[in-house]
């Protein structure tokens, strides 16, 4: 393996075709490069240089030799300043899964902040479900999920980095559904279609509470994890779901989403999702960006 520094003396030499110019070039003495060079020769076992005492020249190995090695050089130069873009998340590859409800987000416009700052990083990402992000997860497919499901597995770490307004999607003829707020009392006697406590326990649980709080039990006509499956179910007049208020803006023509008043279910914590086993300078470049406070 060649020292570079012996390259380096090499090239400095061969550009000016002169020993005491070529060591003020390099910031060393001239005896120090015309042990470099000795050095280069014997390792590559060709004459570089043919020296007189008035003029350097290269010798028709050295000419071929000074051609490719300045080129390696360059190449050596480019790997190190992409290296240390890639160490400083300044370069590299994300794959990214959103929730298809933040779509209708702020966060798209980190995102959108993200690209412009590190326009080197290529950033790729697909909407899917909250289930299909765990998945994705699971499988190693994508890097980093923005999701409102938490994924609490060793292997995950999330981190909260912005909040969801939630309302209740309703049938179009339902009367609640020209009301510009609807609280979960007016609703208990409503069938709900809700997320599977596996995929999301807190917010199951708490909407258990509430109802046993309020003397009634939640009725429960299915489970479904994806917000326009629940309103796709609601359209076809199933039943009742807490869904992401941004659905109102186009959700099914049967169907409109009510804001919610009360205090725990009428938002829920957007978490960015990552790999605690797979640390990336890109990846936390990212996660800044993303959970900065918003001005």
């Amino acid at each position: 393996m060649f020292d570079v520094r012996l390259i380096q003396s090499f090239l400095a030499v061969a550009t000016h075709r002169h020993f005491g110019k070529a060591a003020e070039a390099v910031h060393a003495t001239q005896p120090g490069i015309s042990q470099h060079i000795a050095k280069l020769e014997d390792q590559l076992g060709f004459q570089l240089l043919e020296r007189t005492k008035r003029s350097v020249v290269l010798t028709a190995a050295g000419e071929y030799f000074f051609e490719q090695s300045a080129l390696l050089v360059r190449q050596l130069e480019r790997i190190r300043q992409e290296g240390l873009e890639i160490a400083e998340g300044k370069m590299g590859h994300i794959n990214m899964g959103i929730a298809s409800s933040l779509i209708y987000s702020e966060l798209t416009g980190r995102i959108a902040e993200f690209k412009r700052q590190t326009p080197n990083v290529a950033l790729s990402f697909a909407v899917h479900g909250g289930d299909r992000l765990r998945h994705l997860m699971d499988t190693g497919e994508i890097d980093l999920a923005i999701t409102t499901m938490p994924m609490t597995e060793e292997q995950f770490r999330p981190l909260v980095i912005s909040t969801q307004a939630m309302g209740v999607a309703l049938p179009a003829a339902h009367p609640l559904a020209v009301r510009d707020v609807v609280t979960l009392a007016e609703l208990k006697e409503e069938s709900f279609i809700v997320v599977p406590r596996r995929d999301y326990p807190l917010f199951h649980d708490t909407l258990v509470a509430k109802f046993q709080a309020m003397g009634s039990t939640l009725r429960i006509a299915a489970y479904e994890t994806p917000f326009l499956n629940a309103i796709a179910r609601v359209a076809i007049g199933e039943g009742v779901a807490i869904v992401a208020i941004g659905y109102g803006g186009d959700s099914h023509d049967a169907v409109r989403v009510v804001p919610l008043a009360d205090d725990q279910l009428a938002s829920m914590p957007v978490y960015a999702v990552v790999r605690s086993d797979r640390p990336r300078s890109s990846i936390e470049r990212l996660l800044e960006v993303l959970s900065a406070p918003r001005g």
